[in-house]
């Protein structure tokens, strides 16, 4: 295999997970990143790594919460009206994705990596990458039995298409609140999810930063990606609008929630990414929970994680990808409340807000950009960035040393997840 220098264009957790594992292989490394090394929607998120909820997001509720996300200001998705027409081919593609053909294809194409999930974070561990702080099995819950009983059968039909461990048997009022003693009256009905894992965000991407430096990545703060140069290059414009050019073998664009912005200036067609905000928050509590609590219906996560119980929910479509909205926490801060009991809301911490990068189709992208293939795409992961991020790494290490991705010689098909695709195809 030919050593290359490789130019990852973004510091986010794609990024990053795309260094480190090019960094193995033996390439040199150099990472452009405008602000710092774990940016973006890194280290705010739940920590989820979920086989069995890596799909789409888009579903039958669809159109519903498109109209409420206009319309109501205290609804989990939030859409300013005034962006709708910016927002309206992702809007459509969105609802197609919703249809049953669709979202089944999308189901399937993201299923190709549920069983390589967590064995990448595992070797990424092994090197010492730091993976804890978190929890194993996630508590579904719902205020409505047909709600909990509807999701139960989507997992288990999931499981018993080899996508993820099958759900355990779903409980009901007193036996649910015996499991988990933290839950509100109001939420009634649950099951376990076993094969999912929480770990600690925060924790693994300042160990995997660690790591990446001791490989001996380069990397270059400052720079703010506008376009693709000639050849292998990205030109930037440095924090004193002075326009640098950095160039190599390679580029993987991992830019996030700013990827279109550099491809649509770079004139390279690609279905859009658009920014999702979404936001967090840490509350003190008189009791933790006992493992990862998911309310289905109220649209919100609570994780104990190293300690501390973070609060993570919220889709907000805005066009301001780093304005943040305070009364989104309080409308986050309202969806917890009605979950667990014990917190001490007025004494929350940490509030944090990060742009996911979102595909209509609920895909993100990951392949050459150009047809000499110098230029690779790894964006768009939209709400499952660190449960498909070290695998995406690897990927993006075999497409640059020219091997088939793929796992135990089980190639990886990624033609769904072309840079240059129809977002209704």
């Amino acid at each position: 295999m030919k050593k290359q220098h490789v130019v990852v264009a973004g510091g986010g957790l794609i990024g990053l997970c795309t260094a480190y594992w090019l960094l193995r292989d033996g390439h040199r490394v150099t990472i452009v990143e405008r602000t710092k090394l774990g940016a973006g929607a890194a280290t705010g998120n739940a920590g989820e790594l979920t086989p069995q909820m890596v799909a789409p997001l888009a579903s039958s509720n669809t159109a519903r919460d498109i109209i409420h996300g206009v319309f109501a200001h205290r609804h989990y998705l939030s859409i300013a009206p005034l962006r709708l027409p910016q927002l309206a081919r992702f809007g459509m593609g969105f609802l197609a994705a919703s249809a049953g053909p669709l979202r089944a294809r999308g189901d399937a194409a993201l299923a190709q990596f549920t069983p390589h999930l967590l064995a990448s974070l595992d070797r990424m561990a092994a090197d010492g990458i730091d993976t804890s702080g978190g929890s194993t099995g996630f508590l579904m819950t719902a205020e409505s039995e047909p709600t909990m009983l509807a999701a139960h059968e989507a997992y288990a039909e999931r499981a018993r298409r080899g996508w993820g461990d099958p759900p355990e048997d779903p409980m009901s009022g007193r036996e649910l609140h015996e499991a988990e003693p933290t839950l509100t009256e109001r939420t009634q009905f649950g099951f376990m999810l076993p094969g999912e894992v929480s770990i600690d965000p925060v924790k693994f991407v300042a160990s995997l930063i660690e790591r990446i430096t001791e490989l001996g990545a380069e990397v270059r703060l400052g720079l703010t990606v506008q376009r693709l140069g000639d050849g292998a290059s990205v030109v930037c414009v440095d924090e004193d609008a002075r326009q640098v050019t950095v160039s190599g073998d390679r580029v993987v664009l991992a830019t996030g929630a700013w990827t279109s912005q550099v491809l649509r200036r770079s004139r390279i067609p690609h279905i859009p990414v658009v920014p999702g905000k979404g936001y967090s928050f840490t509350v003190p509590v008189k009791t933790m929970p006992r493992t990862l609590v998911h309310s289905m219906d109220r649209h919100c996560v609570v994780i104990p994680m190293s300690g501390r119980l973070r609060v993570v929910g919220i889709m907000s479509f805005d066009g301001e990808p780093e304005r943040f909205h305070s009364d989104r926490i309080e409308v986050l801060r309202g969806f917890a409340e009605g979950l667990i009991e014990g917190a001490d809301w007025d004494g929350r911490t940490d509030e944090w807000m990060g742009p996911r990068p979102m595909t209509a189709d609920g895909l993100p992208l990951i392949g050459p950009a150009t047809p000499s293939g110098e230029v690779l795409v790894a964006s768009g992961h939209n709400m499952h960035g660190l449960s498909l991020g070290p695998i995406t790494g690897q990927i993006m290490a075999d497409l640059i040393a020219g091997r088939q991705p793929g796992v135990a010689n089980w190639p990886f098909d990624l033609r769904p997840f072309a840079v240059r695709r129809s977002a209704v195809s």
